[in-house]
């Protein structure tokens, strides 16, 4: 598990960086292909400005998005290989009849049910008490918890931290952009409309991000909750049928 997250976190990174770089080389390649007319500016020009702008905002905001690339990455590999039918478990289970048979049933069962039931059931095959295999049952869960929240606390951090990282660039390029207003005055209004439009590019790439972070966070943490109930609903039937089968 560890190498493929690692492999996901480098995968994501490597995407994002190319794409950064395809931009950049466009932009610079459109304004030198053709500089607009009237002292006016393209939208990738402003792009490029802004991203080397002191206090350099923009490319803490690139590698925010890199880092939420790979998290929701990450993610959805790991949860894509949680799905399992827990009813198509249990039902194998209640035919074996037995936990040495109920376990070879669901040898192969994916997901984080068969992994709790497996051990469940090697406990009970094994001579544990049903008291005991519920105490094993619970240390289980709690490690598959601690999995399925893993990385959910950054990619919630980069839904609040990504919009103020952005409206810190915006700031600071309102005080940097009146400044100037304060220097020359208002002889020319255009310079300070473009300082203002240069400015707000940080707060739109701030919501650019955490809009998709907060999508990819709800959607994570609702998968964990669904696979949890069902989980529990599936294992209350196993420990039942555990407890009937070590009082006959």
């Amino acid at each position: 598990m560890h190498s493929t997250s690692s492999r996901a976190f480098r995968v994501a990174g490597m995407f994002c960086l190319a794409l950064l770089a395809f931009s950049l080389a466009t932009g610079a390649f459109a304004q030198s292909a053709a500089a607009p007319t009237g002292g006016e500016k393209t939208a990738l020009a402003m792009v490029r400005d802004v991203a080397q702008t002191p206090p350099y905002v923009f490319l803490l905001l690139v590698g925010c998005s890199v880092f939420t690339c790979a998290l929701i990455l990450e993610r959805w590999m790991y949860y894509r290989k949680t799905l399992g039918s827990t009813e198509t478990m249990v039902t194998k289970i209640k035919q074996a009849g037995t936990p040495a048979k109920g376990l070879a049933a669901i040898e192969e069962a994916p997901g984080v049910a068969g992994r709790v039931f497996r051990l469940a059931l090697t406990a009970a095959r094994d001579g544990y008490p049903p008291e005991q295999v519920e105490q094993l049952v619970q240390g289980e869960v709690t490690k598959e918890l601690i999995s399925m929240e893993k990385f959910l606390p950054q990619l919630d951090s980069m839904v609040t931290l990504c919009p103020l990282i952005g409206l810190l660039g915006t700031t600071v390029g309102m005080i940097r952009s009146f400044s100037i207003v304060a220097a020359i005055g208002m002889s020319d209004p255009t310079k300070l409309a473009g300082g203002i439009s240069e400015a707000l590019i940080n707060t739109a790439t701030g919501l650019a991000i955490a809009i998709p972070a907060l999508f990819a966070f709800n959607y994570f943490t609702g998968k964990k909750e669904a696979i949890l109930m069902d989980m529990e609903k599936g294992l209350s039937e196993v420990m039942v049928l555990l407890k009937q089968t070590a009082k006959g």
